[in-house]
């Protein structure tokens, strides 16, 4: 079996992957004093998707790196890069604003379309890109692959 095939399959019996475990969709246990925390960035996350709270930020919110992995495997945030955190419904919502574009786009369209920085465009679109949802193309330009 190919892994696509397998990944088939776990969705077929309402069960969720990621990062290689197995597990029932559905609200994750408690992530003990982080809980607040998370639930604050989710709600945040909730009104504005691409707007991933800074490293100064999540240092205040107290969580670490720790935190965040633990936040992560529950399923409730999706680390892009260190102090790039967002939902993980983020890459879905980006692909959908993303193809609304003429293709293919430039990263400030991008920018502008998520309505966010810079600093989450970039490794935001860069997993997206190695999630094969995008194609970075030689003149820079990106596009979204037809899935």
């Amino acid at each position: 079996m190919t892994p696509s095939s397998c990944h088939g399959l776990v969705e077929q019996a309402g069960l969720r992957s990621r990062d290689g475990r197995i597990s029932r969709p559905g609200p994750a246990g408690s992530l003990g004093v982080a809980e607040p925390a998370v639930t604050e960035v989710e709600r945040r996350l909730a009104d504005t998707p691409f707007d991933a709270p800074d490293s100064n930020e999540l240092a205040t919110l107290r969580l670490g790196r720790r935190e965040l992995a633990a936040a992560e495997r529950a399923g409730r945030l999706l680390r892009i890069t260190d102090d790039v955190v967002l939902l993980p419904s983020a890459p879905q919502q980006a692909i959908q604003r993303l193809a609304g574009l003429t293709q293919p786009f430039t990263l400030s369209q991008a920018r502008q379309a998520l309505g966010t920085t810079r600093r989450v465009a970039v490794p935001l679109l860069e997993y997206l890109d190695a999630e094969g949802y995008t194609e970075r193309l030689p003149d820079s330009t990106r596009r979204v692959r037809a899935r």
